[in-house]
């Protein structure tokens, strides 16, 4: 996929001799690809150079359009790529999957979406998370909507992407580009991260929950916060009681003690702040 080359509107026009008024007039009229980042303009070069050729009528050989043609088909071939590799589901499109996901706020749309889109069974998300067939088929089919019309999260994830790009490239040209990259991996994890992660490997005896309530979670592979959080997160609490010997009083007893401890949201039961560190 082509990656952006972001310029401010300043150094657009003396590199191009094409007076910023226009250039304005252009991202009004949306021919240029463009970001406000602190009052201050940033474009598409990619777009701009495009939108030049427009305007100046450049009058092109038949050779010279067969050479275009060529390059066009050339830097698409990453997307159509992508588009037949969809029905394999390979590693990339796991990843896209995902980070649309995250863009989901509603946390059931978003379980729902992960499970039938990575794991490909629809009845089996049904089964396991006690949900209604006929609904859980009209809510998915009406998110996959959203999604293929580039409506609601997908343009969301789209315009928050194109800022954050944009807002690179302009800290680079105040900074330097080296600035970016003074921090590894592990100095950048807060503390709060870090005590996020140590807390989902706490072992499920360690969480004060009943004697029995630890044993058969254990019996039934469940080790840590971490592996309880994951079975949630992906079929919902109520599964838990789809577990052997473990029924919905129990449930609540374990949810109960997740709240005590802060893990559980107290207005809304079914949230935790630790499902975003997950994937950590």
């Amino acid at each position: 996929m082509t990656t952006k080359q972001w310029i401010g509107i300043e150094e657009a026009a003396k590199k191009y001799q094409v007076s910023s008024r226009r250039i304005n007039t252009w991202c009004k009229k949306q021919e240029i690809t463009c970001s406000e980042i602190d009052h201050y303009l940033m474009l598409d070069e990619d777009s701009l150079l495009r939108c030049i050729e427009r305007h100046t009528q450049l009058s092109l050989t038949e050779k010279e359009l067969e050479k275009r043609k060529e390059r066009l088909i050339k830097e698409s071939e990453e997307e159509i790529f992508l588009l037949q590799s969809m029905k394999e589901l390979t590693p990339v499109m796991r990843q896209i999957i995902k980070e649309l996901a995250g863009m989901i706020q509603n946390d059931n749309r978003r379980r729902m979406f992960l499970f039938i889109s990575l794991e490909g069974s629809f009845k089996e998300y049904c089964k396991q998370s006690c949900q209604n067939t006929y609904n859980m088929q009209d809510e998915y089919q009406r998110l996959i909507r959203e999604i293929k019309n580039r409506t609601g999260i997908l343009k969301t994830y789209k315009d928050e992407m194109i800022h954050l790009k944009a807002a690179l490239r302009l800290y680079e040209m105040y900074y330097g580009k080296d600035c970016l990259y003074t921090m590894n991996t592990e100095n950048q994890m807060t503390k709060e991260e870090k005590e996020a992660i140590a807390l989902l490997n706490t072992p499920i005896e360690n969480l004060g929950f009943e004697v029995r309530a630890s044993r058969v979670l254990c019996e039934e592979g469940i080790q840590t916060l971490r592996d309880l959080l994951e079975l949630t997160y992906k079929y919902g609490w109520n599964r838990l009681t789809k577990i052997r010997d473990l029924g919905s009083t129990t449930q609540n007893r374990i949810m109960k003690r997740l709240q005590e401890l802060n893990i559980l949201d107290d207005t809304d039961e079914d949230v935790s702040y630790l499902y975003k560190y997950l994937d950590k």
